[in-house]
């Protein structure tokens, strides 16, 4: 086994290719930060079996310009987005397109349009090699929301077949965004940048955060009342969690806050790994309910709806594709669940039909979206029985210390 600690070049990139193959254990410390990942060698082709995968990753920078207070991106890569060339991801989605993939491709940036200059080249020569090639693979990826503020950058990423893009919002609470130091979320209206993205031709997935300091009561609320306004389909909704080494974590730490040894075990179906600034009873209650609303059928079919209904995208043809039987088989299993079997049915086929006269050129996306209800709907199951059981095993150690007003009075 490898393992690699930190940022590496092409130092790293040798011994990777040495030794992942072989049964040699070994650390190896980056050196720091690098300016440039041209020098990262391309994925290994036998790492690909196209059969277990609905989904390939290809990087083109690392870092962030921007100083989220909860983020540690900027603190494990800097605030200077290093970027590969264009030929080098050109050259790493012509083997997936030899290899035969035609499934979307993720770009896992931590910010894509981080260096604006660099991402505007690659896009214009990305543009032609989707063109030729046929639009082989709908792109998706992770930007800041000021994209919205770049008409140019929007238009070249839906020329260069960019069908979604995940986007941080965390709250729609401005005083919380200027807190916790996410400035760019504040330059124009929220709302106004989400439709924009979405009526260029982009899904938004976007991300929330409950527990931020100075919250308010009824935060979740708030945040189903902007997912709703905005048509956002996939929300994605966690408590905060403090990072290790970000400002949030040194700040908590010298108030005392953080909770110890939930460092290891951070995700969505647990607890604030700190003392939030209101009750974690609260807190926890608006979560849980928060999350179970958003996922509500007839909800997450309303805003998919109203989502592809309001996109204007431009019109590219992707060649045609005889679809495999497993795609054939979900396909009867999205009309089954929501156009059958559950109380959505008139919804499902009102909506349906309505997009096929009024906007048919995203039919298939739209369709096809039904499937990310099935994740959700076991998802909101999780999280609706374990917070309140770590809610309890909570408040049960708390009590055999400190009382909860004690500690929340110190806040």
């Amino acid at each position: 086994m490898l393992t690699i600690l930190g940022t590496v070049g092409h130092t790293g990139t040798l011994v990777l290719n040495q030794n992942a193959w072989g049964d040699l254990t070994s650390t190896l410390l980056g050196s720091g930060l690098v300016e440039q990942v041209e020098s990262l060698s391309q994925e290994s082709p036998r790492l690909m079996t196209g059969e277990c995968q609905s989904e390939m990753s290809v990087q083109f920078s690392r870092g962030c310009p921007f100083e989220c207070e909860f983020c540690d991106i900027s603190v494990r890569y800097g605030r200077k987005p290093r970027t590969k060339t264009p030929a080098q991801v050109l050259a790493e989605l012509e083997t997936l397109y030899i290899l035969g993939w035609r499934l979307p491709v993720f770009i896992v940036d931590d910010n894509f349009i981080g260096n604006k200059r660099h991402v505007k080249l690659l896009l214009q020569e990305l543009a032609p090699w989707m063109a030729e090639h046929g639009y082989p693979f709908p792109l998706s990826t992770e930007a800041s929301l000021n994209l919205a503020e770049d008409d140019e950058l929007l238009e070249l990423m839906i020329a260069a077949n960019f069908s979604s893009v995940f986007v941080g919002i965390e709250t729609p609470n401005t005083d919380s965004l200027t807190l916790t130091k996410k400035h760019q979320n504040t330059r124009q209206p929220l709302r106004d940048a989400v439709e924009k993205i979405n009526r260029a031709g982009l899904r938004v997935m976007a991300g929330f955060i409950i527990g931020l300091d100075g919250e308010k009561p009824g935060a979740g609320d708030r945040i189903i009342d902007f997912v709703e306004a905005t048509a956002i389909p996939h929300p994605v909704f966690s408590m905060l969690q403090a990072l290790p080494n970000t400002a949030l974590w040194d700040r908590l730490k010298q108030e005392g806050r953080l909770l110890e040894g939930n460092e290891e075990n951070i995700n969505q179906t647990t607890l604030t790994n700190f003392i939030p600034t209101r009750p974690i009873e609260q807190l926890a209650q608006e979560y849980v309910s928060c999350f179970w609303e958003l996922y509500k059928p007839e909800s997450y079919l309303g805003r998919l709806y109203r989502h592809y209904l309001n996109m204007k995208p431009k019109s590219y043809h992707p060649k045609l594709v005889m679809p495999k039987f497993i795609y054939l088989w979900a396909l009867l299993i999205i009309i089954w669940r929501n156009g059958i079997k559950r109380q959505t049915r008139f919804q499902f086929w009102g909506q349906l039909f309505s997009i096929l006269r009024h906007n048919p050129q995203v039919w298939k996306r739209y369709l096809s979206d039904h499937a990310y209800l099935e994740h959700f709907l076991e998802y909101r199951q999780i999280v609706h029985d374990q917070i309140p059981a770590q809610l309890a095993q909570f408040l049960a150690a708390l009590a055999n210390t400190r009382p909860l007003a004690e500690v929340a009075g110190e806040v």
